[in-house]
């Protein structure tokens, strides 16, 4: 319900930011009680530490991916022009100053807490547990080191430390419930009404260039990089490797079993605690059979017994060395006398022959195999190796090629969606080398990139273009029309206006349309709890559903405007709703944490000092929307 009131009384984009950025200890929404100036180029300085530029252009990266789950089209210049940079700055300034209140209160993480805390994370796990590979490799994904996360998570340990005492206790009281809860079954009643936006005539080019300056936004192009990329050929490495035959021999002399080689037998076997009841199941072996006395004297059934097929190596590990070598030295269908282990006494049967193991002749292919791949994965790593080592020693990507034999191709400056106008879309492979780019900077130098199933390539981001709007020559058929647009609805907001300030004046709402010669309203009537749940309800219903009784209110429409007035509105009674009090309830409460978290967030600011530098956030913001550029 809360979700609710805030859809109805802040606009769509905010929102959809918030939604996403209001995870763990995560602090939105603050106001800006901040002032001063930090250090030049960073953020802001924070009791003793400055959050830096980069820590809040990783913040605002991580955060458009995210919101890139729910809107595939959204660019960062659009999630920049809805605040995207204000949020997220405020946010790390929030969680900085409660950590450094923190720390000032002597609380901290352990290595230990922090690795719980990763161990546990579902998309570090393979299996249901911990996946060193797909730890690495969700790291790679979000541009993250493991020193950078481990740093993240023992911070917010540090404010769950402080929020917790807070928000463990909270209750909402059955008033305050019941209030919210009224507020859903209430029922407004009123009308609508539409004026549309008539012909306004051709715009003057003057006009449509007035237009595009007040617009250009609509028309950024996003930000484009150009790159320079080098596969490393991973099969074509393979193809030249080459394992010598004493490695062959080697391998197979160390681990014959692993390749097949050692002689196998199918095996039962049963241990008892003492020598006389071993003995004992021999003994009856010889007449019944050795399930039959294993059943009578030990209860053991046919499956308790059953070994299945055994290399000798692999009993004596789960027996002994002797127990393994008598069994072994028993012809097929013999039993062995009792044998002592750790374990107790051993009674074992030959129940069959097995196979009688693989030749070196016969396993090498496999031996073979495997060495190769394992060797042309340790050519790959050296190759890598070298390119790294490259880069710190600070060799051109030219240079670096050249030494590795890879053969190095550009790419003219592209979306991270692999677009750019006039030309078809990247595809494949190379598409995807786009998206690595835009995860780079210029200063980060080649960097390799793992596209998975055995494909490497090296990255080199040359260009960047920051977004910007494009000559109005280029779009000039759009900035007419949209000049058009708005002289229409200039033209139909007068009349919007004059009955605005009719029913000020307190004339009846039907009377005042009439009076401005528009069409009667259309009767409208409901209940916040009848669109609760329901998808894509047009913003005029909420501003009618939130508006106070005597209210008229003007929206922007598709093609004209929109007056929505309400008449009165009726108390609707919460209890004849079941369950809607307690629901209630919990739907407030659910808010509460958040709302201590972010007066805690306040609280640290004031206590630990913040000063802000309002321009690198207005720099910033200007840089990745586009706004001001040409």
């Amino acid at each position: 319900m809360l979700a609710f009131f805030r859809r109805s009384l802040t606009s769509w984009p905010v929102l959809a930011l918030f939604g996403l950025i209001l995870v763990a200890f995560a602090i939105t929404g603050v106001n800006d009680p901040l002032g001063g100036s930090a250090p030049a180029g960073s953020v802001a300085k924070v009791g003793e530490r400055t959050i830096s530029e980069l820590d809040l252009l990783q913040a605002i990266d991580r955060t458009v991916r995210d919101l890139r789950q729910r809107d595939p089209n959204l660019t960062q210049a659009e999630a920049a022009r809805r605040g995207v940079v204000e949020l997220m700055a405020t946010q790390l300034i929030g969680q900085t100053a409660m950590e450094e209140m923190g720390a000032g209160a002597g609380l901290g993480a352990s290595d230990t807490a922090v690795d719980v805390v990763i161990t546990g994370i579902p998309a570090f796990q393979s299996g249901g547990k911990f996946d060193q590979t797909a730890y690495d490799r969700a790291l790679q994904q979000q541009g993250l080191t493991d020193k950078k996360l481990r740093q993240s998570i023992a911070r917010d340990l540090v404010r769950e430390q402080l929020i917790k005492p807070v928000t463990g206790a909270l209750a909402v009281p059955d008033g305050v419930a019941e209030l919210y809860a009224r507020l859903l079954v209430d029922r407004h009643e009123g009308a609508v009404a539409t004026i549309p936006a008539p012909p306004a005539g051709t715009p003057t080019a003057a006009e449509a260039q007035t237009w595009y300056k007040a617009n250009s936004v609509r028309f950024t192009i996003p930000e484009r990089r150009g790159f320079r990329y080098a596969f490393i050929d991973a099969a074509k490495i393979a193809a030249v490797v080459t394992v010598p035959e004493k490695a062959i021999a080697d391998a197979f002399a160390k681990d014959p079993a692993k390749y097949g080689a050692a002689a196998t037998r199918v095996l039962e076997q049963v241990v008892v605690p003492d020598e006389a009841k071993a003995k004992a199941i021999v003994a009856a072996s010889a007449s019944d059979g050795f399930a039959a006395a294993a059943q009578k004297l030990a209860g053991f059934g046919a499956s308790d017994i059953a070994l299945g097929n055994q290399t000798e190596a692999g009993f004596a590990r789960a027996t002994s060395a002797e127990v393994a070598k008598a069994a072994f030295a028993l012809p097929v269908g013999k039993i062995s006398a009792p044998i002592k282990s750790q374990l107790g006494w051993h009674v074992v049967r030959v129940a069959a022959l097995g196979s009688a193991g693989k030749t070196l002749a016969q396993a090498r292919p496999a031996v073979e195999a495997e060495l190769k791949q394992r060797a042309a994965d340790d050519a790959v790593a050296d190759v890598v190796a070298r390119i790294e080592d490259g880069v710190e020693a600070g060799k051109s990507f030219a240079d670096i090629a050249k030494e590795a034999s890879l053969s190095i191709q550009s790419q003219a400056p592209v979306t991270d969606k692999g677009l750019a106008q006039g030309q078809p879309p990247l595809s494949g492979e190379i598409a995807t080398v786009a998206a690595r780019a835009f995860k780079r900077e210029l200063a980060d130098g080649p960097v390799v990139e793992d596209l998975g199933g055995g494909r490497l390539v090296v990255i080199e981001t040359a260009t960047v273009l920051p977004a910007a709007p494009p000559p109005i020559a280029e779009v000039m058929p759009l900035a007419m029309a949209g000049a058009a647009q708005d002289k229409a609805m200039k033209a139909a907001k007068g009349k919007a206006d004059a009955v605005l300030a009719a029913t000020k004046k307190g004339v009846n709402f039907a009377k005042a349309l009439a009076d401005a010669g528009l069409a009667p309203p259309r009767p409208l009537n409901g209940r916040r709890i009848d669109i609760i749940n329901q998808p894509n309800v047009p913003e005029a219903a909420r501003a009618f559903l939130n508006g106070a009784a005597g209210s008229t209110q003007l929206l922007a429409g598709q093609g004209g405007w929109i007056i929505v007035h309400v008449d009165r509105i009726v108390p609707g009674d919460p209890k004849t709703q079941a369950g809607l009090i307690d629901a209630s309830r919990r739907e407030v409460g659910s808010a509460l944490p958040g709302e201590m978290a972010e007066g805690l967030a306040k609280a640290s600011m004031a206590a630990v000092g913040v000063d802000k530098n309002d321009a690198t956030l207005k720099t910033l913001r200007a840089r990745l929307s586009g706004d001001g550029l040409q």
